[in-house]
């Protein structure tokens, strides 16, 4: 088929989608709420009964339990917030595009900034009551209203404010007409962000009638308990197109997270355009047209801005780098990169290319400060990450030059003397990372290592330095053993720490092996939802009996990072591999829920049916069209609590008894035979 045959079929389809509406008769269906489980089933509507939405349903069904009283009582919101009081159980039919802004009652800084994101709050009902054309009248006037102390906006950093208080209140005037206020409180342009974000989860609008129904009595007080809230994307295996990345960032700053984690390079590609050292992307990007321009990475970076997210850089180094490097010949400036592609590369590396920089070489550190200053301008953060994981000591060994220069300082050409070398390079890094910061103490993040372990871990000063920690917290193997002891001084020596274990936050696990035959790749299984939500690094602290004060855990555990590796992932396929997962670390990092039982506050059970939701209200296009991995069939959607398997209940039960049976009859026929 040639391509004007295949746009013009296209083409067809999409405008057959268009024109197929077909109208069948009235919708059959109705909802009804169980306030005993805050549950809304949908049923066949009698012959003389009234509609009821499934959205309105959804927002009015309120639990009565005893459990959830006072503290969480609707179950639309993503991430639960801290404190939820007041629910009346009642909603209004509101048109948000008709909604009254009465500015900011505080005073009249920064007036634009908060406009703007009213306007941004606005747009995600921009299809409003498009279906009410019946003459059904909007039944309620909507009224919001700021009380932000400072609402300029600023980048984010680590002593940004993102409490904010939401109240949502109702009155009738004697000519029965209904009024809603809706206020947000906070400190600071994040928190008053963050309420917003969850006055849209409480004001949604129904697929089936159109209209839009919000809460008209609420009251919320919430603020994070983690001040680190992230998602680490690897740009370098696979190249991510920057549209890609902002919907990655709208998905990020719907569930109230903070950071994005750029893994920038790596030894596959090198696509970040320095103006200092243009040479790095010339000979480092894999085409011409996959870069990342300054212009690219300004946009993104003032999209992450406005949603409340700073983007953090990471040059990781002196492993993973490659191409880009190799240019230093040419320039005079002799080998930046050693051990390039060399083969076979198991012996060299972890992953094909290799290559490791040449810390020997003076004209490396030059390199450093100017990559160092460019991203400094690039990335207003006041994080920057150095990468500095898997260092290859049989690289470094095969070098001549490495080598020869290690006598000479008299260091053995063993483990220790190649630690000796690696110190010998961190500090020179950092030095030029001082200088071209102009901070004396400039705020760095290492990935756990060899380095971050036992004795050597005191090559590290704990104020200089935050240790982003990747391996296991659980097994029973001498790797998973290493891993828990190394994280367990970490915190018993004062070091400060972001989580990222793969063991439950890799997200680029469980995946056919890209190198090799084999079903799995190297950290496989798949992580689920589940397990990521329930990765609570307080409960493994109390479990693993780590000598430290409550009040030390929460000031040196800063927060976490759900990682993704892309390896096997690119722009078609990193949205759903993203997402509903990071949302659900997300509550973890912005509530840390107590862990409780099956179908407890705090539990994954309590969490999925608003999961469900959100990830579904998510792929609205007015939400940012996310479109994340489906959780449930939308059967589970429309009927709460009908798709759920009671662990304690029966049927596991009756399934233990099966199993039992059928080992017991495939013992007999055993001893019989034999």
């Amino acid at each position: 088929m040639s391509a004007l045959h295949l746009n013009f079929t296209l083409w067809l389809l999409c405008l057959g989608a268009v024109l197929y509406n077909p109208v069948v008769g009235e919708y059959p269906y109705t909802w009804s709420c169980n306030s005993t489980a805050a549950a809304c089933t949908r049923q066949l509507k009698a012959a003389e009964e009234s509609f009821t939405p499934h959205t309105k349903c959804k927002l009015e069904c309120v639990s009565t339990s005893e459990e959830d009283k006072g503290f969480f009582s609707t179950r639309v919101l993503w991430p639960r917030p801290k404190h939820v009081s007041g629910n009346s159980g009642k909603t209004a039919v509101v048109n948000v595009a008709d909604l009254a802004y009465n500015g900011n009652t505080i005073n009249n800084i920064a007036a634009d900034d908060l406009e703007q994101l009213v306007e941004n709050f606005k747009s995600k009902y921009s299809d409003s009551n498009s279906k009410t054309e019946s003459g059904d009248a909007v039944e309620a006037e909507l009224n919001f209203t700021f009380e932000v102390n400072n609402g300029t906006l600023v980048d984010f950093t680590d002593s940004s404010d993102e409490s904010y208080e939401l109240t949502i209140t109702s009155s009738t005037n004697e000519d029965g007409e209904v009024s809603i206020d809706a206020r947000v409180k906070a400190s600071s342009y994040f928190g008053a962000r963050h309420g917003l974000e969850t006055l849209s989860q409480l004001a949604l609008t129904d697929p089936v009638d159109g209209k839009t129904y919000m809460v008209t009595g609420i009251k919320i007080e919430d603020s994070p308990y983690y001040l680190w809230r992230g998602l680490s994307v690897d740009t370098s295996r696979n190249f991510i197109s920057p549209p890609v990345i902002k919907n990655i960032l709208t998905g990020l700053a719907a569930a109230k997270m903070n950071t994005l984690h750029w893994h920038l390079t790596d030894s596959h590609s090198f696509p970040y355009v320095s103006s200092r050292v243009p040479e790095m992307s010339q000979y480092g990007a894999y085409l011409p047209n996959k870069i990342y321009s300054a212009d690219d990475i300004a946009d993104i970076v003032q999209y992450a801005k406005k949603l409340g997210i700073r983007v953090v850089p990471e040059l990781d180094a002196p492993a993973h780098v490659g191409y880009g490097w190799q240019w230093g010949p040419s320039a005079g400036k002799g080998n930046l990169v050693v051990c390039l592609g060399k083969e076979p590369w198991t012996e060299y590396c972890l992953e094909p290319p290799c290559g490791q920089m040449n810390v020997v070489n003076d004209d490396l550190y030059l390199t450093l400060k100017k990559l160092y200053t460019d991203l400094k301008e690039s990335f207003p953060s006041d994080w920057f990450h150095m990468g500095g994981d898997e260092v290859n000591f049989n690289c470094w060994k095969s070098e001549e030059t490495i080598t020869d220069f290690m006598k000479t300082k008299g260091w053995k050409i063993n483990d220790e003397g190649f630690m000796k070398l690696w110190d010998y390079y961190q500090t020179k890094a950092y030095g030029q990372l001082k200088e071209a910061r102009e901070e004396e103490s400039p705020k760095a993040i290492l990935w756990s290592s060899r380095m971050t372990e036992g004795d050597d871990l005191s090559l590290l000063s704990k104020d200089d330095y935050v240790i982003q920690f990747w391996g296991t917290t659980v097994g029973d193997s001498e790797e998973a053993k290493k891993h828990k002891k190394q994280l367990k001084e970490m915190l018993e020596k004062g070091y400060r720490v972001i989580m990222s274990n793969h063991n439950e936050l890799y997200l680029d696990c469980g995946f056919g092996a890209w190198v090799g035959a084999g079903p799995n790749n190297w950290c496989s299984p798949f992580k689920s939802w589940h397990q990521v939500y329930m990765s609570d690094i307080r409960q493994w602290i109390e479990d693993e009996k780590v000598d430290i004060t409550e009040t030390k855990a929460k000031q040196q555990v800063l927060g976490g990072e759900t990682a993704i590796w892309t390896e096997q992932t690119s722009d078609s396929d990193i949205i759903y591999k993203v997402f509903p997962r990071t949302w659900a670390y997300a509550e973890r990092l912005w509530t840390n829920p107590s862990k409780g039982e099956s179908g407890d506050l705090g539990s994954w059970e309590e969490a999925e049916e608003r999961l469900t939701h959100f990830a579904s209200l998510m792929k609205e296009e007015v939400r940012g069209a996310v479109l994340s991995n489906t959780m449930k069939p939308e059967y589970c959607l429309q009927n709460d609590g009908k798709c759920v398997l009671e662990s304690n209940g029966s049927y596991i039960k009756l399934l233990h008894l099966e199993l039992i049976l059928v080992v017991s009859v495939f013992h007999l026929f055993s001893l019989y035979y034999s």
